[in-house]
Protein backbone atom coordinates (compact mmCIF):
# COMPACT_ATOMS: atom_id res chain seq x y z
CA UNK A 1 0.00 0.00 0.00
CA UNK A 2 1.31 3.42 -0.93
CA UNK A 3 1.32 6.75 0.85
CA UNK A 4 -1.93 8.60 1.31
CA UNK A 5 -2.59 12.27 2.02
CA UNK A 6 -6.11 13.08 3.21
CA UNK A 7 -7.61 16.54 3.55
CA UNK A 8 -9.41 16.92 6.86
CA UNK A 9 -13.08 17.86 6.67
CA UNK A 10 -16.22 17.41 8.75
CA UNK A 11 -17.08 14.01 7.26
CA UNK A 12 -13.62 12.56 7.86
CA UNK A 13 -13.38 14.11 11.32
CA UNK A 14 -16.73 12.69 12.43
CA UNK A 15 -15.87 9.23 11.11
CA UNK A 16 -12.31 8.91 12.43
CA UNK A 17 -12.06 11.45 15.28
CA UNK A 18 -15.62 11.68 16.70
CA UNK A 19 -14.31 12.29 20.22
CA UNK A 20 -11.21 14.26 19.27
CA UNK A 21 -7.51 13.72 18.60
CA UNK A 22 -6.42 12.30 21.93
CA UNK A 23 -9.48 10.05 22.30
CA UNK A 24 -8.54 8.35 19.03
CA UNK A 25 -4.88 8.17 20.07
CA UNK A 26 -5.85 6.50 23.36
CA UNK A 27 -8.04 4.04 21.45
CA UNK A 28 -5.17 3.12 19.13
CA UNK A 29 -2.76 2.81 22.05
CA UNK A 30 -5.11 0.45 23.86
CA UNK A 31 -5.35 -1.76 20.79
CA UNK A 32 -1.57 -1.76 20.44
CA UNK A 33 -1.21 -2.45 24.15
CA UNK A 34 -3.43 -5.53 23.91
CA UNK A 35 -1.35 -6.83 21.00
CA UNK A 36 1.86 -6.29 22.97
CA UNK A 37 0.44 -8.09 26.01
CA UNK A 38 -0.58 -11.08 23.87
CA UNK A 39 2.86 -11.29 22.25
CA UNK A 40 4.52 -10.89 25.63
CA UNK A 41 2.42 -13.61 27.24
CA UNK A 42 3.25 -16.03 24.41
CA UNK A 43 6.99 -15.34 24.72
CA UNK A 44 6.89 -15.56 28.52
CA UNK A 45 4.99 -18.86 28.44
CA UNK A 46 7.45 -20.33 25.95
CA UNK A 47 10.45 -19.19 27.95
CA UNK A 48 8.95 -20.09 31.32
CA UNK A 49 7.82 -23.47 30.02
CA UNK A 50 11.28 -24.27 28.75
CA UNK A 51 12.89 -23.28 32.05
CA UNK A 52 10.31 -25.27 34.02
CA UNK A 53 11.04 -28.33 31.87
CA UNK A 54 14.75 -28.00 32.59
CA UNK A 55 14.19 -27.59 36.33
CA UNK A 56 11.85 -30.61 36.39
CA UNK A 57 14.39 -32.76 34.58
CA UNK A 58 17.11 -31.65 36.99
CA UNK A 59 14.95 -32.44 40.04
CA UNK A 60 14.17 -35.87 38.65
CA UNK A 61 17.84 -36.49 37.88
CA UNK A 62 16.95 -37.05 34.24
CA UNK A 63 20.09 -35.31 33.04
CA UNK A 64 23.62 -36.54 32.78
CA UNK A 65 25.47 -33.37 33.73
CA UNK A 66 28.78 -34.58 32.38
CA UNK A 67 27.24 -34.97 28.92
CA UNK A 68 24.22 -32.67 28.90
CA UNK A 69 25.50 -29.56 30.69
CA UNK A 70 26.21 -27.62 27.48
CA UNK A 71 22.69 -28.41 26.24
CA UNK A 72 21.21 -27.32 29.59
CA UNK A 73 23.09 -24.02 29.45
CA UNK A 74 21.98 -23.31 25.88
CA UNK A 75 18.33 -24.14 26.62
CA UNK A 76 18.42 -22.06 29.82
CA UNK A 77 19.74 -19.09 27.87
CA UNK A 78 17.03 -19.52 25.23
CA UNK A 79 14.42 -19.72 27.98
CA UNK A 80 15.63 -16.47 29.55
CA UNK A 81 15.83 -14.78 26.14
CA UNK A 82 12.15 -15.58 25.66
CA UNK A 83 10.98 -15.01 29.24
CA UNK A 84 12.56 -11.65 30.04
CA UNK A 85 11.46 -9.77 26.87
CA UNK A 86 8.03 -11.38 27.24
CA UNK A 87 7.62 -9.96 30.75
CA UNK A 88 8.84 -6.54 29.57
CA UNK A 89 6.38 -6.58 26.66
CA UNK A 90 3.51 -7.40 29.00
CA UNK A 91 4.46 -4.56 31.34
CA UNK A 92 4.86 -2.08 28.48
CA UNK A 93 1.60 -3.20 26.86
CA UNK A 94 -0.32 -2.71 30.11
CA UNK A 95 1.27 0.70 30.64
CA UNK A 96 0.51 1.76 27.08
CA UNK A 97 -3.10 0.62 27.37
CA UNK A 98 -3.58 2.73 30.50
CA UNK A 99 -2.10 5.94 29.05
CA UNK A 100 -4.38 8.96 29.57
CA UNK A 101 -4.65 12.26 27.69
CA UNK A 102 -2.50 13.92 30.35
CA UNK A 103 0.15 11.22 29.91
CA UNK A 104 0.20 11.73 26.13
CA UNK A 105 0.47 15.50 26.47
CA UNK A 106 3.44 15.06 28.80
CA UNK A 107 5.05 12.67 26.30
CA UNK A 108 4.45 15.13 23.44
CA UNK A 109 5.95 17.98 25.48
CA UNK A 110 9.08 15.99 26.32
CA UNK A 111 9.57 14.80 22.72
CA UNK A 112 8.92 18.19 21.11
CA UNK A 113 10.58 20.68 23.48
CA UNK A 114 7.42 22.82 23.43
CA UNK A 115 5.09 23.83 26.28
CA UNK A 116 1.69 22.22 26.71
CA UNK A 117 -0.03 25.23 25.16
CA UNK A 118 1.81 24.63 21.88
CA UNK A 119 0.91 20.94 21.86
CA UNK A 120 -2.76 21.78 22.40
CA UNK A 121 -2.59 24.37 19.61
CA UNK A 122 -1.24 21.70 17.25
CA UNK A 123 -4.00 19.28 18.28
CA UNK A 124 -6.65 21.91 17.58
CA UNK A 125 -5.16 22.69 14.18
CA UNK A 126 -4.95 19.00 13.26
CA UNK A 127 -8.74 18.77 13.43
CA UNK A 128 -9.34 21.92 11.34
CA UNK A 129 -10.76 21.73 7.82
CA UNK A 130 -7.90 21.82 5.33
CA UNK A 131 -5.29 20.19 7.57
CA UNK A 132 -3.61 17.21 5.94
CA UNK A 133 -3.71 13.74 7.51
CA UNK A 134 -0.72 11.64 6.39
CA UNK A 135 -0.50 7.88 6.06
CA UNK A 136 3.10 7.15 5.09
CA UNK A 137 5.09 4.09 4.12
CA UNK A 138 4.18 0.43 4.11
CA UNK A 139 3.07 0.67 7.74
CA UNK A 140 0.94 3.77 7.06
CA UNK A 141 2.72 5.85 9.70
CA UNK A 142 0.29 8.58 10.70
CA UNK A 143 1.08 12.26 10.68
CA UNK A 144 -0.32 15.74 10.14
CA UNK A 145 0.61 18.85 8.20
CA UNK A 146 -1.37 21.82 9.51
CA UNK A 147 -1.17 25.58 9.06
CA UNK A 148 1.73 25.84 11.49
CA UNK A 149 2.87 22.32 12.40
CA UNK A 150 4.33 19.08 11.08
CA UNK A 151 3.90 15.87 13.06
CA UNK A 152 4.69 12.14 12.72
CA UNK A 153 2.93 9.82 15.18
CA UNK A 154 5.72 7.75 16.67
CA UNK A 155 4.21 6.24 19.84
CA UNK A 156 7.59 6.24 21.61
CA UNK A 157 8.75 9.70 20.49
CA UNK A 158 5.76 11.73 19.17
CA UNK A 159 7.56 14.91 18.10
CA UNK A 160 5.55 17.98 17.06
CA UNK A 161 7.43 20.60 15.03
CA UNK A 162 6.48 24.18 14.30
CA UNK A 163 7.07 24.71 10.61
CA UNK A 164 8.80 28.00 11.38
CA UNK A 165 11.30 26.03 13.52
CA UNK A 166 12.15 23.39 10.89
CA UNK A 167 15.65 23.89 9.51
CA UNK A 168 15.91 20.81 7.29
CA UNK A 169 13.54 18.39 5.56
CA UNK A 170 15.31 15.66 3.61
CA UNK A 171 14.79 12.63 1.43
CA UNK A 172 17.00 9.98 3.06
CA UNK A 173 17.65 6.39 2.03
CA UNK A 174 18.21 4.01 4.93
CA UNK A 175 19.25 0.36 4.93
CA UNK A 176 18.20 -2.60 7.02
CA UNK A 177 18.64 -6.37 6.94
CA UNK A 178 15.69 -8.68 6.29
CA UNK A 179 15.47 -12.47 6.43
CA UNK A 180 14.09 -13.70 3.11
CA UNK A 181 13.77 -17.44 2.57
CA UNK A 182 16.32 -18.10 5.27
CA UNK A 183 18.89 -15.69 3.84
CA UNK A 184 19.85 -12.23 5.09
CA UNK A 185 19.32 -9.56 2.47
CA UNK A 186 20.07 -5.84 2.58
CA UNK A 187 16.94 -3.77 1.97
CA UNK A 188 16.54 -0.08 1.21
CA UNK A 189 13.91 2.36 2.46
CA UNK A 190 13.16 5.94 1.44
CA UNK A 191 12.24 8.32 4.25
CA UNK A 192 11.35 11.90 5.05
CA UNK A 193 13.57 13.13 7.88
CA UNK A 194 13.26 16.53 9.53
CA UNK A 195 15.36 18.60 11.92
CA UNK A 196 14.17 21.59 13.96
CA UNK A 197 16.04 24.34 15.73
CA UNK A 198 14.61 22.96 18.97
CA UNK A 199 17.18 20.17 18.56
CA UNK A 200 14.52 17.61 17.70
CA UNK A 201 14.21 15.22 14.78
CA UNK A 202 11.37 13.17 13.34
CA UNK A 203 11.04 10.79 10.41
CA UNK A 204 8.89 8.30 8.55
CA UNK A 205 9.22 5.95 5.64
CA UNK A 206 7.66 7.47 2.49
CA UNK A 207 8.03 7.28 -1.26
CA UNK A 208 10.32 9.67 -3.14
CA UNK A 209 7.29 11.34 -4.70
CA UNK A 210 5.60 11.91 -1.35
CA UNK A 211 8.76 13.21 0.31
CA UNK A 212 9.31 15.75 -2.45
CA UNK A 213 5.65 16.75 -2.32
CA UNK A 214 5.89 17.36 1.44
CA UNK A 215 9.19 19.21 1.02
CA UNK A 216 7.52 21.55 -1.47
CA UNK A 217 4.59 22.19 0.88
CA UNK A 218 6.91 22.89 3.81
CA UNK A 219 9.15 25.24 1.83
CA UNK A 220 6.11 27.19 0.67
CA UNK A 221 5.33 27.84 4.33
CA UNK A 222 8.96 28.37 5.39
CA UNK A 223 11.41 29.17 2.54
CA UNK A 224 14.37 28.85 4.94
CA UNK A 225 13.96 25.07 5.19
CA UNK A 226 16.89 23.26 3.59
CA UNK A 227 16.00 20.29 1.34
CA UNK A 228 19.18 19.79 -0.70
CA UNK A 229 16.98 20.32 -3.74
CA UNK A 230 15.18 17.06 -3.09
CA UNK A 231 18.41 15.08 -3.58
CA UNK A 232 18.46 11.72 -1.85
CA UNK A 233 20.85 11.65 1.09
CA UNK A 234 22.54 8.67 2.68
CA UNK A 235 22.19 7.96 6.40
CA UNK A 236 25.72 9.24 6.92
CA UNK A 237 24.97 12.50 5.11
CA UNK A 238 21.84 13.01 7.20
CA UNK A 239 23.74 12.35 10.43
CA UNK A 240 26.27 14.98 9.37
CA UNK A 241 23.41 17.42 8.68
CA UNK A 242 22.02 16.80 12.16
CA UNK A 243 25.37 17.56 13.75
CA UNK A 244 25.92 20.68 11.60
CA UNK A 245 22.43 22.15 11.87
CA UNK A 246 22.15 21.48 15.60
CA UNK A 247 25.58 22.87 16.33
CA UNK A 248 27.11 19.56 17.35
CA UNK A 249 29.85 19.43 14.73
Amino acid sequence: MGDKIITMDEKYRQKHYPKGFFAELIKQAKGGGVALVICGVILALMGGGLLWLLVSMMLENALDYSEDMSVVIVLAIIGLILLIPGILLVRYGIKRGKTTEEDWIKTFVEASNYPESTIRDFVNQSMEDGSLKLALGANRMQGFLTRDYFFILNFVHPCVMKIEDIVGAYLVQTTYTANINGRSKRMYSNNIMLISNKKTTTSSEASETTVRQLQEMLVQKNPAIETQGGRMLSEKEFDEKVKALLGEA
